[in-house]
């Protein structure tokens, strides 16, 4: 487990056999994706979410896994031991999604997409926890800054796509995904829950 200020990484979070299942799924030809024009902004989002030079919104494919209340997809007990890897207390599951994004030739190799946080209203500590389904490129971006703060961003970490690595971060905290810089598609499963010992990792 590699831990840093609000940011916790753990290499190999699920044992081999479960990340091979779920590569094997999510590779697979039964998951319904459905294609987003944009990776994460909607209309009106860059009012409130901080926009750098390098940053870039392109598009990507979805798969609802979890919804406020419930599985949304059968992929969800697939999902469970990864769940069980994030180091909190889980008060209650918000979302889980599934992201699968394609090359995309980008002019500027630093680049990563819309800095953002998942959810703006947050009531209570909340964690966001990305698991990386397959090894491939275009890194995570996570910034030192809060949703609400002003002033020029600044990165905290990048976070490389390995199999079988999960990293778990402040709800609160802005953070960028990316497209792949080459042909390997880039999946990845973004969780989102409220936890009862903060959203803080130490």
């Amino acid at each position: 487990m590699l831990a840093r200020k609000d940011v916790t990484i753990i290499d190999q979070a699920v044992p081999k056999n479960v990340q091979e299942a779920i590569k094997s799924i999510a590779l697979g030809e039964k998951v319904s994706w459905y294609r987003q024009s944009r990776a994460t902004y909607k209309e009106n989002d860059a009012r409130i979410f901080p926009v750098t030079p390098d940053a870039i919104d392109v598009q990507q494919f979805t798969h609802a896994i979890y919804e406020l209340t419930q599985p949304v997809s059968q992929l969800f007990s697939s999902m469970l031991p990864v769940i069980t890897a994030i180091p909190h207390t889980i008060k209650q599951l918000i979302r889980i999604k599934m992201n699968l994004g394609v090359y995309a030739k980008l002019d500027n190799e630093n680049s990563y997409g819309m800095p953002h946080v998942d959810f703006t209203e947050i009531s209570e500590p909340l964690v966001t926890a990305i698991y990386y389904v397959n090894d491939s490129s275009g890194d995570t971006v996570i910034f030192n800054q809060r949703f609400g703060e002003k002033g020029p961003l600044t990165e905290k970490t990048r976070v490389s796509p390995k199999q079988g690595r999960l990293v778990v971060f402040d709800g609160s905290l802005l953070h960028s995904g990316n497209t792949p810089r080459d042909n390997t598609p880039r999946v990845n499963v973004n969780i989102n829950a409220f936890v009862y010992d903060g959203g803080k990792v130490s």
